[in-house]
């Protein structure tokens, strides 16, 4: 019996006709990509991503304005594409029920995309299109009505032999169309794939590769091909965004794998449930960071007494939508790492709206700050782990200023001074990726 893959393209995938006819060559490869799932055209040397013009288009049409030239680019990326495809597909009706149905709304015209590049996809392999409309369901609030999505697409597509369905959109309990949140489009891949009970979820896009370190600062450090989900969640944490938390969640409690591959060459990403026994690896899979993070001293006698102050304190924070990376507290003190542009901003109001809340003896902030994440299963688990890294830094020169560990045993997060991340970095990676003895009698 075959197994099932569900193939989740993105729009860089569909820029050109050149990137179509790659993902047209994978999709034909392997008969088990039985399912695909489609973003619209994505951003050209020479123009923006096909959802943006749609959108521009919909607000020239709500100033009532001149939105036919928006339109005629629309029009033209896609006659580009199917000309480059040899086929035949009628454009112009399309664009033509966009331009009568611009009254329908913002999500409605978002997800013209989609829809209009998935129909072309599926004419040109012969397979079914199968709307979103008819199998994605969506709260108000642009998230996934799961339960109602799985009977949806469980009923519609096990039906069908092969299919391509559009990603970004769905329906609304109340039979309008509605969009996901920007940069959701894995999601609906990941929908389709728990509702079939998919054997395989794959993300194809321009660039999957995942070093062991910064190769910026470790030119030779080696790919990494398998993680878990959990590994996965904490990578996106630290800025290595390889999928969106939700969609880890949702396919690790389905237990599915995923592969994330590149259109361009042969590395594959593998991000699964739980590591197969016969992959060994050192307990760090991976030593991600980043520069350039500000730091908030908060000194106030007492802190540690009364409970309301880091209430006080945070809920500041949420006023602004400011979410804050790391806070560490002591006696008389609390330490706050972000990194959010919006804080340079409106940093005096945020600062004077501490002084009123909670009246602390002072306040400070510094930048250049590094956060610096070792990620892996168990790492809490292994003895003198701690010691290794603190012996690792002090012998290359480099103070720890913070660290921390995830309750989970999956993180350990340390904090340095800019001007010492490489010198952190280079230090680390011998320790915990090539396991080298730091000292040369070879305690640890």
């Amino acid at each position: 019996m075959s197994n099932v893959i569900v193939s989740r393209f993105g729009g860089d995938a569909a820029a050109n006709s050149e990137t179509i006819k790659k993902m047209i060559e994978i999709i034909k490869a392997n008969p088990d990509r039985r399912y695909v799932v489609v973003s619209a055209p994505g951003t050209t040397d020479n123009d923006i991503g096909i959802t943006d013009m749609l959108y521009m288009c919909y607000a020239s049409f709500q100033a009532k304005e001149n939105y036919e030239t928006i339109l005629g680019k629309i029009s033209n990326r896609y006659k580009e594409i199917v000309n480059g495809l040899g086929m035949n597909f009628d454009v112009d009706f399309e664009i033509n029920a966009l331009r009568k149905n611009l009254h329908l709304g913002l999500d409605y015209i978002g997800s013209r995309g989609e829809y209009i590049f998935g129909k072309i996809i599926a004419k040109y392999l012969d397979w079914k299109f199968v709307d979103a409309f008819q199998v994605m369901a969506l709260n108000p609030d642009g998230t996934p009505d799961k339960e109602r999505t799985f009977s949806m697409a469980s009923e519609r597509l096990r039906s069908l032999d092969r299919a391509i369905i559009p990603s970004f959109y769905g329906s609304t309990t109340g039979g309008t169309v509605k969009t996901f949140n920007r940069g959701d489009c894995d999601t609906s891949g990941a929908l389709v794939a728990c509702a079939i009970k998919a054997d395989l979820f794959e993300k194809w896009s321009e660039s999957a590769k995942v070093y062991s370190a910064d190769p910026s600062v470790i030119p030779d450090a080696e790919l990494v091909n398998t993680i878990t989900y959990s590994e996965a969640v904490e990578l996106n944490y630290i800025g290595i965004t390889l999928t969106k938390d939700e969609v880890a969640f949702m396919l690790q409690e389905a237990d599915i794998p995923m592969t994330i591959c590149s259109i361009y060459d042969d590395y594959v990403m593998n991000i699964v449930p739980k590591l197969p026994e016969n992959i060994s690896r050192n307990v760090t899979a991976c030593i991600a960071g980043h520069q350039n993070f500000k730091v908030i001293k908060i000194q106030k006698y007492g802190m540690n007494k009364a409970y309301e102050y880091d209430n006080k304190l945070f809920a500041t924070f949420a006023k602004h939508r400011i979410a804050a990376r790391h806070h560490v507290s002591g006696i008389h003190n609390m330490m706050i790492v972000l990194k959010n542009p919006r804080f340079d901003l409106i940093r005096n109001e945020i600062i004077e709206d501490i002084q009123e809340a909670i009246n602390p003896n002072s306040i400070t902030v510094s930048q250049d700050f590094s956060l610096i994440a070792l990620v892996g299963e168990g790492m809490g688990t292994i003895k003198g782990l701690f010691g290794k890294i603190f012996a690792s830094l002090a012998l290359a020169g480099v103070k720890a200023k913070m660290i921390e560990q995830g309750a989970d045993n999956l993180n350990i997060i340390i904090g340095v001074d800019d001007n010492d991340y490489e010198s952190a970095i280079k230090a680390l990676y011998k320790a915990m990726i090539l396991n080298e003895s730091i000292f040369e009698n070879g305690i640890l």
